[in-house]
């Protein structure tokens, strides 16, 4: 787990932080710059570092690597989301992520001993690796007058760290807070968490009665995440969270409608414990898309948040989580700085580096307000359509679209995503989540199930995929019970 760190203010002085600094500054350094007495010395340390291009290189330094960041390393702890990140990769560049998966039970029967005796029985191990995939920089500039006005006033050094520092944290923490939300709308759009609707008089409106029922369904699912089961997680494992590691997202709107003992009940916790596990955010949604806009055009591990999964998450109210879910890890902090000459000033380079991503072996369920029965909020039935299709020696390449009265149904931009199934693995097919199936020369012969995924509720066709499909081919696909 992450560490706290104590200390979340910069209580030291200028007095104090000049003197730390002078103390721990190369001989010729000290030999030159007095030590400060009262604060009537800070000006007189300030001509003597200002007239040294040196001096001033020294204590600039000094002052970011031994002090802001320690500034910086406290305030990241302000993203409401911080306790969950898994810590600090020193080295390396990925993290393997493991589940060993329950024992098969057999009967005990002697007349088998001899054919069991030496028959090996390897375990089912499951492992998925998260990698490094944010690696950015926040630059800031300091100029020659902001290290002489520094040295004008008793807080004028405090100041000078604030300034330096406060646009530097701020910006990456709040990045990290995107970065968390980022995963939640990514995540229950493509129906990596899984998610249940809760029947509700009016979505925007709820009553009293509507709210006794989403307790009552918290309820359900806190007990339920303690047994062992599959039917919670993404990669379909038996496994399960006890109370300690259940963490609530809750839109904030809806919190507020709660009673925190009323929530604390709902999942079987006592109230101290229950605000610890429970992180609101905002909303669902919105994102602020305009702020990876430049990082999105240089990168493929961030994709757009698209307005029709914003439009998705309108409805979701509240989200159980392991804590085990969210994979956050800190790999580099680093700040580096090059003084320019000929402008008179030192460019700061605060290095960011991350990996984020989240376990498909820990449960997780999105509770969803909706005035239909589950039943009813989706069709028991779709259809889709081969869109293109790309014949060569090495492969035949088709792309899937919903059909027209498909997509009349959901809206346009409505989210779906097609899946990999052990199937396709099997026969060496790939399948692209957007719709792009590629059925290898080696493969041409085989046949295998479309699935897509709409919200977590999986539709299965009824005729096999070959690679002799033509293109505007429909297949019908029904909803998995």
């Amino acid at each position: 787990m992450a560490r706290k760190v104590a200390q979340t203010t910069l209580n030291a002085s200028s007095i104090d932080i000049i003197n730390v600094i002078r103390a721990n500054a190369p001989a010729e350094y000290q030999n030159l710059v007095p030590k400060v007495e009262t604060a009537t010395d800070i000006p007189k340390v300030g001509a003597v570092i200002y007239g040294h291009p040196a001096f001033a290189n020294t204590f600039l330094n000094a002052l970011i690597n031994r002090i802001a960041l320690v500034r910086m390393n406290s305030a990241t702890f302000n993203n409401p989301y911080a306790a969950l990140k898994k810590g600090v990769i020193e080295f390396g560049e990925s993290i393997e992520d493991i589940f060993v998966n329950i024992v098969k039970v057999h009967t005990e029967d002697a007349e088998k001993a001899d054919e069991r005796e030496f028959k090996r029985t390897l375990p089912d191990v499951r492992s998925v690796f998260h990698v490094i995939n944010w690696r950015v920089v926040y630059p800031i500039t300091v100029q020659d007058e902001d290290l002489y006005t520094a040295f004008n006033s008793i807080d004028g050094v405090t100041d000078l760290i604030t300034k330096i520092v406060d646009s530097v944290y701020t910006s990456a923490e709040y990045d990290e807070f995107l970065l968390f939300k980022y995963l939640i709308i990514k995540a229950v759009n493509e129906g990596v968490i899984k998610s249940d609707h809760v029947k509700v008089s009016n979505v925007t409106d709820m009553t009293e009665a509507d709210h006794k029922a989403f307790a009552k369904k918290f309820r359900s699912y806190a007990n339920k995440f303690k047994f062992m089961s599959d039917r919670y997680n993404h990669e379909g494992v038996p496994t399960t969270t006890p109370s300690d590691r259940q963490c609530i997202f809750m839109d904030s709107d809806f919190n507020a409608s709660y009673d925190v003992d009323v929530l604390a009940q709902a999942f079987n916790m006592d109230k101290t414990d229950f605000v610890g596990k429970l992180y609101l955010i905002d909303d669902f949604t919105t994102f602020d898309n305009a702020r990876f806009n430049v990082l999105r055009k240089e990168s493929d591990g961030l994709e757009e948040v698209t307005q029709a999964e914003l439009a998705n998450m309108a409805k979701v109210k509240a989200i159980l989580f392991d804590d085990e879910f969210f994979q956050v890890y800190d790999n580099k902090k680093k700040m580096t700085e090059k003084y320019v000459a000929s402008g008179m000033y030192w460019n700061y380079f605060y290095h960011n580096w991350k990996t984020v991503s989240f376990s498909p072996f820990a449960n997780a369920m999105a509770f969803v307000a909706d005035t239909a029965t589950e039943g009813e909020v989706l069709p028991t039935s779709i259809k889709v359509k081969v869109d293109s299709k790309d014949v060569s020696d090495v492969a035949t390449v088709f792309t899937f679209a919903l059909d027209e009265a498909s997509a009349n149904t959901f809206g346009k931009d409505m989210a779906y995503t097609f899946e990999q199934t052990q199937e396709c693995v099997t026969n060496g097919i790939a399948v692209q989540k957007y719709g792009a199936v590629i059925i290898p020369a080696s493969a041409k012969s085989a046949s295998v199930d479309l699935v897509v995924n709409i919200g977590g509720t999986k539709y299965t066709s009824t005729t096999k995929l070959t690679a002799a499909a033509a293109v505007g081919t429909a297949f019908t696909l029904n909803k998995q019970q």
